[in-house]
């Protein structure tokens, strides 16, 4: 055994001196080890962490959310009202347990600092559906749901730990929102976190409003299906219902239908296809690392016949020539998965922080598996490019393998080389066209106008409680703030607003009521997102006027209601007629009568520049007077420069009044692109790669072509062969395998693109003008790697080779 540890560390310490040697073939290999490693690991933790791990929930697999949509699209389901839930508790048989939220941001006080903190107010059936076991206290019951039930709240255990120091003599007492006493009932158990709007610090009860109506879809449900209840089965009970509830309720269901999706599915549906598309991006990477270090290990191999003969000549046998080589192969391996496994966990440091959303609460993690597996592939390819060659020239007889040693070439692998050559470079061009794909589709994206000026424009939002503010006394609030906040130095304009366009929040209505026309019912209804405004937002946010008026001084309380509308809902609800001095009913319970349309301006893509928005509709503040606003100002420099003196101006106002959702607009925009983003970022980066490594491999097989060909070159130049004409027929071999692998790529990339559908923003998977380009980059990439083995090839000195033969 002795021997055996002793003879292995020889065979360590010749394997470290062989590469000290040969320093830039180590750096190379294991570079490329480690790329290929790295990527793959990292992308397929994200895919396992976010796709694969099941949900954190007891009988996830069961619970699904139950939406509504119009019967003429597709996808997933939406929001509902409280009625329609009321409904679908009473008729449907499929579900153990069903469950309804709404969500607000009330204001806390009393311990610590006013904060405002996310809250959801849900129906009891709602912890049956996620079967929550409380940490301490009790769930949310039925008989807290009835109207004139006692507002209580159960807490999020983080926020229990963190603001009420894990107080067990909470439970039972009464915290202030928004300056109303609720009680605390319960704690949530730790680490629980919850989907969408669920993902909460707070849970209230939840309470149905009169004021809601059928048609004020604002809510979420979720349920559980029975046991031997199919996603299917429940979505044909739905279907049912829902057609049932179209004929009983035209006015607000007709051509409404209802969704169900396993929430195993919904959770990921914004990520799936993404997650999956960068997954075969990486393995590509992978591949084409494998090629490049096959190529550099035959090369390395063949190129090491006369050492071997050497060896073999004085005493090493076969295996013991194996032993030695299987030794410098395993510790290459190990190198690189070394640095591989860096690779990878600084990667999946940087794909929580560029990553979607998702990843917050579903984080990638280095699984062992998946490590495991990318290692074992790395390594596979190590073994078996790094030993067989090398036993390939291993003579049996070392007398006539010395003889022949400087003069031997080995057949057969020039060409397995060149293969390897040109499958790197088709991967290269797949993942090359892809990125280039994507960021033209960016750029077209960021070409959007916006409908607003997006530069200098900060965003914040205040919650005034019902307990201080009543309508008269939070417009004053706000129209005090307004006017302290424009004397600053750097303010321009600022304004008031319930909605920030950029902000993920929407206020969507259904009007079914027009002046001297029928009501409108199922899909002819007219579809906006409400703001509630003040006269100067839409200078201060940079909105056009089309036609007619804006909100002014003039609407005030006591005046006739008003409204402005964009061009949008313009269009698709009065087709090409005048829409100034139309008249018709905003849905809510502030003002009844009709509101007149005084104004036409420009559309704000208010979910972002690459989704379709719904028309909006702007009310003013002082007829629709809200407690929920956000403050928008328009600065003359750096926004966020004036952000804390706007906060210290609203605490001089009122000193428990928090500020929260301080951004940009820029900021918020740029979060939007938050997904798009992503992919760009890891396509590019592994294109680069490929195209990097696709490079490396192609100067490879040219180099080692020359070096090989050194005699046939020195003879043609003997024989008045010009420099010139070696340097072109190097450069064209290298111009042939690049061109066969541009065309296997391209062909592969056409498939590749229509994969990318979902993910181009006005541009064509199948780009001419794109894979155009990246032919035409790749064809100059191979032959910058050709030039330096074609300068080799120019310098060999005729009269030394001939010399030697």
């Amino acid at each position: 055994m002795r021997e055996l540890l002793e003879s292995v560390g020889a065979d360590l310490r010749h394997a470290a001196r062989s590469f000290r040697s040969q320093p830039g073939f180590a750096v190379v290999a294991i570079a490329t080890l480690a790329l290929g490693i790295g990527a793959t690991t990292s992308v397929f933790s994200a895919v396992d962490g976010a796709l694969l791990r099941p949900l954190p929930y007891a009988n996830a697999d069961r619970i699904v959310h139950v939406g509504e949509q119009a019967v003429t699209k597709s996808g997933r389901g939406s929001t509902t009202s409280f009625d329609n839930f009321d409904d679908w508790r009473k008729r449907s048989t499929s579900f153990a347990a069903i469950g309804i939220v709404s969500s607000a941001t009330p204001t806390l006080t009393g311990h610590g600092d006013a904060a405002r903190v996310p809250s959801a107010q849900v129906s009891a059936g709602m912890f049956d559906v996620f079967g929550i076991h409380m940490h301490l206290g009790r769930p949310i019951v039925d008989a807290d749901n009835e109207r004139g039930a006692a507002p209580v709240t159960v807490l999020a255990y983080e926020l229990w730990k963190t603001r009420f120091g894990g107080d067990p003599s909470i439970v039972g007492q009464s915290i202030l929102l928004n300056s109303v006493p609720v009680r605390v009932v319960g704690i949530l158990p730790p680490g629980f976190s919850g989907p969408e709007r669920l993902d909460r610090s707070l849970w209230g009860n939840f309470i149905p409003s009169t004021a809601d109506g059928r048609g004020g879809r604002s809510k979420e449900v979720y349920a559980l299906l029975r046991r031997g209840v199919s996603p299917a089965q429940a979505q044909r009970e739905m279907t049912r219902i829902a057609a049932d509830l179209a004929t009983a309720y035209p006015k607000d269901n007709k051509d409404e239908t209802v969704v169900v999706d396993p929430l195993s599915e919904r959770a990921v549906a914004d990520v799936k296809r993404p997650l999956y598309t960068l997954l075969g991006a990486s393995f590509f990477v992978l591949l084409i690392a494998c090629a490049n270090l096959s190529n550099l290990l035959l090369a390395r191999g063949t190129a090491r016949s006369r050492e071997i003969a050497v060896r073999s000549a004085l005493g090493a046998g076969r295996a013991r020539i194996a032993r030695q080589l299987l030794t410098e192969s395993l510790l290459l391996a190990g190198l690189g998965a070394v640095v591989g496994v860096g690779i990878a966990a600084a990667a999946i440091r940087a794909l929580v922080v560029v990553g979607p959303t998702l990843f917050a609460t579903r984080p990638p993690e280095m699984s062992p598996l998946v490590l495991g597996g990318s290692v074992a592939v790395s390594c596979a390819t190590v073994l078996l490019f790094g030993l067989l060659p090398a036993l390939r020239v291993a003579p049996r007889d070392p007398q006539m393998a010395l003889r022949n040693a400087s003069t031997r070439v080995v057949g057969g692998g020039r060409s397995l080389r060149a293969a390897l050559a040109v499958a790197q470079l088709s991967l290269a061009v797949v993942l090359l066209s892809a990125s280039t794909l994507v960021v033209k589709s960016f750029v077209r994206v960021l070409d959007v106008d916006p409908g607003i000026v997006r530069e200098n424009l900060l965003t914040l939002s205040l919650t005034l409680p019902s307990a201080k503010y009543d309508s008269v006394k939070s417009t004053v609030f706000l129209q005090e703030l307004a006017v302290r906040v424009k004397a600053l130095p750097d303010v321009k304009d600022v304004a008031v607003t319930s909605l920030v366009p950029f902000g993920g929040s929407f206020d969507r209505v259904n009007i079914s009521q027009f002046a001297g026309e029928p009501d409108r019912i199922g899909a002819n209804r007219a579809v906006a997102d409400r703001y509630v405004v003040s006269p100067s937002y839409f200078q201060t946010m940079g909105v056009r006027l089309v036609k007619g008026r804006l909100i002014d001084a003039t609407d005030r309380v006591e005046s006739p209601t008003t409204c402005v509308v964009d061009e949008v809902f313009a269009q698709r609800t009065f087709g090409g007629q005048n829409a100034i001095g139309r008249q018709l009913r905003i849905p809510g319970p502030s003002r009844t009568d009709y509101a007149t349309i005084v104004g036409v301006v420009g559309h704000v893509k208010t979910y972002g520049l690459d989704v379709e928005s719904p028309g909006q509709i702007y009310l003013s503040n002082e007829q629709f007077p809200g407690r929920a606003m956000s403050v928008v100002v328009r600065t003359i420099a750096d926004p966020m420069r004036v952000a804390p003196a706007i906060t210290r101006l609203v605490h001089e106002i009122d000193p428990d009044q928090p500020v929260s959702n301080v951004a940009t607009m820029n900021d918020l925009m740029s979060e939007l692109l938050r997904g798009r983003r992503f992919i760009l970022i890891l396509l590019v980066s592994f294109a680069v790669v490929a195209v990097t490594l696709a490079a490396i491999g192609l100067y490879g097989v040219i180099a080692y072509g020359v070096s090989q060909r050194r005699r046939e070159l020195g003879v043609r130049l003997a024989l008045g062969a010009q420099r010139l004409q070696i340097a072109r027929m190097v450069i064209a071999e290298g111009a042939r395998i690049a061109i066969v692998g541009a065309l296997l790529g391209t062909f592969a990339s056409a498939g590749a693109g229509r994969l990318l559908g979902s993910f181009l923003f006005e541009v064509k998977p199948l780009d001419a003008a794109v894979y155009s380009v990246v032919v035409a980059s790749l064809m100059g990439i191979a032959i910058l790697a050709c030039v330096v083995p074609a300068h080799r090839a120019t310098t060999v000195d005729a009269a030394e080779v001939l010399r030697g033969d």
